[in-house]
């Protein structure tokens, strides 16, 4: 079974040719999206700086889009699938700048390091909320900005927190993705928890090493 299940995947993980070539040059890969960029002062950035470079650290708030990703559950409904992502940007961008946090999702969010996956596409830190409360208020905007975007990911509602940290360039077998988490593991062990993240950013990107703001959500 695994074996066939190995001939039945794909070539490269996902991440690959499209964001990445299968040697690691960066590849354009353009869209929107809605994150809170990690504090550069915060000991949690210092932790993984150290481990990893060149990528964004950041937690997402809600994904947006890309541009080589057009299909119903990752394109706004109410914009034609040819539509460019530059009128898609400037679309969500006018909808975002009335948008309101309100109260009872207005930041800081206070996140907690809950550990370190190793997925088939990469290494991502998991988040949670520290309590039950602040994880609600999070699914909730979500839901909010889901319903003024007119877009729901297909994995909306078992979105986890996380900030990327590696993209597989190969599939890592068994024994790698061991070694893999025995270093990271003794690393995270090391690793301050808790964060406390500002408000929500929508950026744009032309890559996965820059997120640029274009402005915080308010």
């Amino acid at each position: 079974m695994a074996q066939m299940e190995a001939n039945e995947r794909p070539r490269y993980p996902a991440g690959v040719p499209g964001k990445f070539s299968s040697d690691g040059t960066l590849q354009h890969w353009a869209g929107n999206t809605i994150i809170c960029h990690i504090p550069p002062s915060s000991p949690v950035y210092h932790s993984i700086e150290s481990v990893i470079e060149e990528l964004s650290l950041h937690m997402t708030i809600f994904e947006g889009v890309s541009d080589q990703v057009r299909r119903p559950g990752y394109w706004p409904a109410d914009l034609a699938l040819d539509a460019t992502q530059e009128s898609c940007n400037e679309d969500f961008e006018k909808k975002l700048r009335k948008f309101s946090l309100g109260p009872e999702a207005a930041a800081p969010y206070r996140m907690v390091l809950k550990g370190i996956d190793i997925l088939d596409v990469g290494v991502a830190v998991r988040l949670d909320g520290v309590t039950p409360a602040e994880v609600k208020r999070l699914r909730a905007l979500r839901d909010r900005l889901a319903d003024e975007l007119q877009i729901r990911h297909p994995i909306h509602d078992e979105y986890g927190f996380h900030i990327s940290m590696v993209y597989f360039l190969r599939y890592p077998n068994d024994e790698q993705k061991r070694d893999i988490e025995a270093i990271l593991k003794r690393h995270f062990e090391k690793m301050a928890k808790d964060i406390e993240l500002g408000p929500p950013e929508f950026c744009l990107f032309f890559n996965m090493h820059e997120f640029n703001p274009v402005f915080y959500l308010g």
